[in-house]
Protein backbone atom coordinates (compact mmCIF):
# COMPACT_ATOMS: atom_id res chain seq x y z
CA UNK A 1 0.00 0.00 0.00
CA UNK A 2 0.87 3.33 -1.04
CA UNK A 3 0.47 6.95 -0.23
CA UNK A 4 -1.06 8.65 -2.68
CA UNK A 5 -1.87 12.20 -2.87
CA UNK A 6 -6.24 12.96 -3.77
CA UNK A 7 -8.11 15.54 -5.00
CA UNK A 8 -11.33 15.60 -3.02
CA UNK A 9 -13.08 18.68 -4.30
CA UNK A 10 -12.05 22.39 -4.57
CA UNK A 11 -9.71 23.68 -2.33
CA UNK A 12 -8.87 20.05 -0.49
CA UNK A 13 -6.25 17.82 -0.57
CA UNK A 14 -5.52 14.66 1.14
CA UNK A 15 -3.80 11.52 1.57
CA UNK A 16 -4.67 7.87 0.75
CA UNK A 17 -3.64 4.67 1.84
CA UNK A 18 -6.84 3.07 2.21
CA UNK A 19 -6.96 -0.48 0.38
CA UNK A 20 -10.39 -1.15 1.61
CA UNK A 21 -14.04 -1.38 -0.70
CA UNK A 22 -13.85 1.92 -2.58
CA UNK A 23 -17.84 1.55 -2.68
CA UNK A 24 -17.94 1.56 0.65
CA UNK A 25 -18.89 4.48 2.71
CA UNK A 26 -16.93 4.80 5.61
CA UNK A 27 -16.80 7.12 9.02
CA UNK A 28 -14.90 8.00 12.22
CA UNK A 29 -16.52 8.41 14.83
CA UNK A 30 -15.58 10.01 18.00
CA UNK A 31 -16.72 8.57 21.48
CA UNK A 32 -16.51 10.09 24.43
CA UNK A 33 -17.21 7.68 27.68
CA UNK A 34 -17.87 8.13 31.37
CA UNK A 35 -14.93 6.33 32.47
CA UNK A 36 -16.88 3.54 34.56
CA UNK A 37 -18.28 2.71 31.34
CA UNK A 38 -15.44 2.14 29.03
CA UNK A 39 -15.13 -1.72 29.35
CA UNK A 40 -19.45 -1.97 29.15
CA UNK A 41 -19.23 -0.08 25.91
CA UNK A 42 -15.80 -1.40 24.21
CA UNK A 43 -17.89 -5.06 24.90
CA UNK A 44 -20.89 -3.32 22.92
CA UNK A 45 -18.75 -1.43 19.83
CA UNK A 46 -17.48 -5.41 19.81
CA UNK A 47 -20.99 -6.60 19.02
CA UNK A 48 -21.31 -3.90 16.36
CA UNK A 49 -22.14 -5.22 12.39
CA UNK A 50 -20.13 -2.40 10.48
CA UNK A 51 -17.33 -1.94 13.05
CA UNK A 52 -13.71 -2.35 11.45
CA UNK A 53 -11.54 -0.56 14.15
CA UNK A 54 -11.63 0.77 17.90
CA UNK A 55 -8.98 2.79 18.77
CA UNK A 56 -8.54 4.61 22.21
CA UNK A 57 -7.29 8.55 21.28
CA UNK A 58 -6.02 11.21 23.41
CA UNK A 59 -7.69 14.66 23.33
CA UNK A 60 -11.90 15.64 24.38
CA UNK A 61 -12.65 12.03 23.01
CA UNK A 62 -11.47 8.57 24.33
CA UNK A 63 -12.33 6.19 21.37
CA UNK A 64 -12.62 6.31 17.65
CA UNK A 65 -14.85 3.57 15.76
CA UNK A 66 -13.94 2.80 12.46
CA UNK A 67 -17.06 1.92 10.49
CA UNK A 68 -18.54 1.27 7.04
CA UNK A 69 -21.51 0.25 5.41
CA UNK A 70 -22.61 -0.18 1.75
CA UNK A 71 -24.65 3.04 1.39
CA UNK A 72 -25.37 6.19 2.92
CA UNK A 73 -28.14 5.33 5.02
CA UNK A 74 -27.48 2.37 6.69
CA UNK A 75 -24.24 4.28 8.12
CA UNK A 76 -26.04 6.83 9.15
CA UNK A 77 -28.30 4.04 11.03
CA UNK A 78 -24.73 2.58 12.33
CA UNK A 79 -23.82 5.97 13.87
CA UNK A 80 -27.15 6.61 15.54
CA UNK A 81 -26.79 3.26 16.97
CA UNK A 82 -23.37 4.11 18.28
CA UNK A 83 -24.13 7.18 19.52
CA UNK A 84 -26.75 6.11 21.48
CA UNK A 85 -25.06 3.14 23.23
CA UNK A 86 -25.35 3.28 27.15
CA UNK A 87 -22.80 4.66 28.46
CA UNK A 88 -21.57 6.71 25.65
CA UNK A 89 -21.38 10.31 26.92
CA UNK A 90 -20.79 12.80 23.56
CA UNK A 91 -20.69 11.28 20.13
CA UNK A 92 -19.23 12.98 16.72
CA UNK A 93 -18.68 11.63 13.57
CA UNK A 94 -17.02 12.42 10.56
CA UNK A 95 -17.74 10.88 7.42
CA UNK A 96 -14.66 9.97 5.36
CA UNK A 97 -14.97 11.97 1.86
CA UNK A 98 -14.45 9.77 -1.73
CA UNK A 99 -11.11 10.39 -3.05
CA UNK A 100 -11.84 11.82 -6.98
CA UNK A 101 -9.13 10.58 -9.01
CA UNK A 102 -6.98 12.35 -11.46
CA UNK A 103 -5.12 12.29 -14.08
CA UNK A 104 -2.68 14.94 -11.74
CA UNK A 105 -3.19 12.40 -8.47
CA UNK A 106 0.58 12.05 -7.67
CA UNK A 107 2.21 9.35 -5.11
CA UNK A 108 3.78 11.53 -1.86
CA UNK A 109 6.72 8.91 -1.76
CA UNK A 110 7.38 10.13 -5.59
Amino acid sequence: MSLEQIHTGPGFLGASADAGDAAAHRAHVMLRLARRDMDAVERLLAEVAGLTALHQITGEYDLVAIVEAAHAEALDDLIDRISGLSGVRAAMASRLLPALRSSNARSFAA
